[in-house]
């Protein structure tokens, strides 16, 4: 990733649930915390994923499981949930990673769009912590939600993903008054390599969307951080003793290339209406 030595975790025993584990941010998490010494549990949508990525861990010697779950159904969450704390003896923290983007114009957007938005970002949050919630005030443990720059500076075409993001925020904020026993952390990540986040914005769309951007002189940010690094961090937060209430990690413009940051945002040299590639990926 980087001339930078990699923290060396010591995460033995701790019992960790990663949601939105078979790709992206999720997955990155998970195989740190993991290889770090806890105890994991896997949860996403994608069955073949998961039983690839715990086959993997396992060989490795670690100790991690898999359940399937579609935060977007109520029951599979509370059954996800509980198939963790009895796989792992109980919950020391989850790690909510899941997010989708629409990319549409607010007058455009559907009531099914909105839906789909809601239900993965913020309502699936909702019901995961919910469900996580008796194991964590026994364990006094920790909840972490995984959350966009876009809730700093939003874009047109990202309404939907941005006002998802804030709704989090006062979910967070809600959680925090009901149950102080328990850490909630909310992590804003910058623009991140190799997510799935653009990975159904066709070109069309793409090129119609930027050209808004472009005739505002908006851009997002021209640099991208590597993966490793934006789980590097999350996974951190589990072996702080210390409450973190919030933290952003930020692809940086003075990083060069050398130290694990690529250029790989639009900029007004490199017109994203005629050249989408840059946006593949995008956290």
């Amino acid at each position: 990733m980087s001339a930078v030595a990699a923290l060396q975790l010591n995460l033995a025993g701790r019992r960790l649930l990663v949601v939105g584990a078979s790709s992206g941010v999720g997955r990155e998490v998970v195989l740190q915390l993991a290889r770090a010494g806890a105890r994991v549990v896997l949860a996403a949508r994608r069955r073949e994923r998961l039983e690839a990525a715990v086959a993997t861990l396992q060989a490795d010697g670690c100790d991690a499981h898999a359940v399937v779950c579609d935060v977007r159904d109520e029951a599979q969450c509370q059954t996800a949930v509980g198939q963790a704390i009895e796989a792992l003896g109980g919950l020391d923290g989850f790690v909510y990673a899941p997010g989708v983007a629409k990319l549409s114009m607010l007058q455009d957007a559907r009531h099914e769009d909105w839906r789909h938005t809601l239900d993965v970002n913020l309502v699936g949050a909702a019901l995961i912590t919910a469900a996580a919630m008796d194991a964590l005030r026994k364990s006094q443990g920790r909840a972490v939600f995984v959350s966009s720059y876009v809730v700093r500076q939003t874009l047109p075409g990202v309404g939907l993903y941005s006002t998802s993001k804030v709704g989090l925020d006062g979910l967070i904020e809600a959680w925090r008054m009901e149950a102080p026993e328990v850490d909630l952390t909310r992590v804003v990540l910058g623009n991140t390599l190799d997510t799935e986040f653009a990975a159904s914005w066709g070109d069309a769309q793409v090129a119609s969307i930027t050209k808004h951007w472009v005739r505002r002189g908006l851009f997002p940010a021209p640099k991208m951080m590597p993966l490793e690094a934006a789980a590097e961090v999350i996974a951190t937060l589990f072996a702080f003793r210390g409450y973190v209430d919030d933290i952003a990690v930020m692809p940086r413009l003075r990083d060069a290339e050398g130290q694990g940051y690529a250029d790989a945002g639009p900029t007004p040299e490199r017109h994203p209406a005629l050249d989408t590639s840059p946006l593949k990926g995008v956290k």
